[in-house]
């Protein structure tokens, strides 16, 4: 059986990088099994007709990573590489790729993923619940001339407690938000609030009984940018 009459469907399988044994595979399937299409000959068709396959011995990808790294420097990975070199007509799996840039270039291999670690933070987490609670306003019914107040938890992401008021309110926000949800579900390890004035009341509490809280060695309370709540306003 010749393979010219699956030239196409040998192009593109290469081009997408199979190797010359998924080839076969995948002709043996379209043709019953017929004989001639083995990876052998597929490795000889491509070779004929000019076409790359992978499975690239390791020596002649790190050839060919050396050479493409003194025309493009050393700041692509191994995504843009493995694009620039099958552009050239080159094709390996990324994760090889991978391999052969930690192996050559180490110090650039490690401010790259310096780069993607500050690009990609380590994401929130909560081990348990009573570890950290997130108070915030739900600034959606502002246009009604009301200030609803409410505190997440950050495990469960359940609403332990909240409270509508015509203004933001210290006496409001401890008395209808903060001490009931301590009353019905225990000190939180560390309470979460932006930077408002409105939660003074409440951090003052929360420091002064910071001697019952689990994790003592935690600090009793954090203000930065409220994000943990934003998340969670959809409810309403």
């Amino acid at each position: 059986m010749s393979l010219e009459t699956y030239s196409v469907m040998i192009l593109d399988m290469a081009k997408q990088g199979l190797s010359s044994t998924e080839i076969s595979a995948q002709i043996s399937q379209v043709n019953g099994g017929a004989r001639g299409c083995s990876a052998r000959n597929v490795r000889r068709f491509c070779s004929e007709n000019g076409l790359s396959l992978m499975g690239l011995p390791d020596a002649h990808l790190e050839l060919e990573v050396a050479k493409a790294i003194t025309e493009t420097g050393p700041t692509y990975g191994r995504k843009m590489m493995k694009g620039y070199l099958a552009m050239k007509g080159v094709y390996a799996a990324e994760t090889r790729i991978g391999s052969v840039l930690r192996t050559m270039h180490q110090p650039y291999h490690e401010a790259r993923r310096q780069g993607a670690r500050n690009l990609n933070p380590i994401p929130y987490q909560a081990d348990y619940m009573g570890q950290k609670v997130h108070m915030d306003q739900n600034e959606k019914l502002a246009m009604f001339g009301v200030t609803h107040v409410l505190a997440i938890d950050g495990y469960s992401k359940k609403i332990v407690a909240h409270s509508t008021m015509p203004i933001k309110n210290n006496l409001a926000i401890y008395e209808d938000v903060f001490r009931p949800a301590v009353l019905a579900y225990g000190m939180w390890d560390q309470v979460r609030v932006d930077h408002g004035k409105e939660f003074y009341l409440t951090l003052f509490m929360q420091e002064l009984l910071s001697s019952h809280r689990h994790n003592q060695e935690r600090r009793p309370y954090l203000q930065t940018s409220s994000t943990k709540v934003q998340l969670n306003k959809s409810y309403s």
